[in-house]
């Protein structure tokens, strides 16, 4: 059977577990092996098919991050089918995937501290939509949850200002301690069933920056830079890196510490150490 048939009936059959994002993705990076090689029978793939398939992708001038994803992604399917007993050999095992790192954007203290402020005295000026947005916004940049986890977070899942959550993309539990910043953000009264007002992701973003522009930021902004600016307030401000992990619902500490090489502070702090040594 080839190889491209083979994992669209794995993805067709496990849709309903996965995020449409995921699936979306999973679909296009399988794609992009049906085109390097439309013709690809599972009981023909080895490591030299892996390989070619990496130079294919970097001949085309990929980026590493999305060669490294779309190799992520062969491999995942690659791995069901061995379980199977599909492919009797393990096409990767000679093949080392190495992690792409990628600068990720986030709002500093100051920057964070501005925003929050311009929200709570000149929201009056936003439409109604760009006020949902910013709100939702800010309240990830003070308790890290993803856009799918602020698009289901529901009341229940807020008791004693804490948030207990299933988190939607890994499914692991996670418990917040929702900051005095945060819940001015949250509806008085908060009723019950879904939290917040929140609209398709690319409307969302549109909506947000059109926000951040009415008040005074000109920084380029989208939901997960809210996450991406909580991880690295919590380094910033000296929670411990295995408590930020904790909090952002990561399964391995070495993706928390991806954050902390941006921020420099963390590293005076680290450094000050030394002076021990006196």
């Amino acid at each position: 059977m080839l190889f491209f048939e083979r994992a669209l009936e794995y993805l067709e059959k496990n849709s309903d577990e996965l995020a449409p994002l995921t699936v979306r993705t999973y679909y296009w990076n399988l794609k992009k092996v049906d085109m390097f090689d439309p013709g690809l029978e599972c009981e023909n793939m080895t490591s030299e098919t892996v390989r070619n398939f990496k130079h294919h992708l970097e001949s085309l001038h990929n980026k590493e991050a999305t060669v490294v994803k779309a190799l992520s992604v062969f491999r995942v399917f690659c791995n069901k089918m061995k379980a199977d007993g599909i492919i009797s050999c393990d096409p990767f095992e000679n093949v080392k995937i190495r992690r792409a790192y990628s600068h990720r954007g986030f709002l500093t203290l100051r920057e964070l501290k501005q925003l929050y402020l311009n929200f709570l005295d000149f929201r009056l000026t936003l439409t109604r939509a760009e006020e949902d947005a910013m709100r939702v916004f800010l309240f990830s940049c003070f308790t890290g949850l993803r856009y799918s986890d602020l698009r289901s977070l529901d009341s229940s899942e807020i008791f004693d200002w804490k948030i207990r959550k299933q988190m939607h993309k890994t499914g692991e539990a996670v418990y917040i301690p929702i900051p005095v910043q945060a819940r001015v953000l949250l509806p008085n009264p908060l009723k019950p069933g879904r939290v917040f007002h929140v609209i398709e992701n690319a409307s969302f973003n549109r909506t947000l920056r059109k926000a951040a522009k009415k008040l005074g930021v000109c920084k380029y902004l989208h939901c997960h830079l809210a996450r991406h600016t909580f991880a690295t307030t919590c380094i910033t401000i000296g929670i411990p890196l295995p408590a930020t992990s904790k909090l952002l619902g990561h399964r391995n500490l070495d993706t928390t510490l991806i954050y902390a090489k941006y921020i420099d502070t963390f590293l005076d702090k680290e450094m000050k150490k030394f002076d021990r040594l006196k």
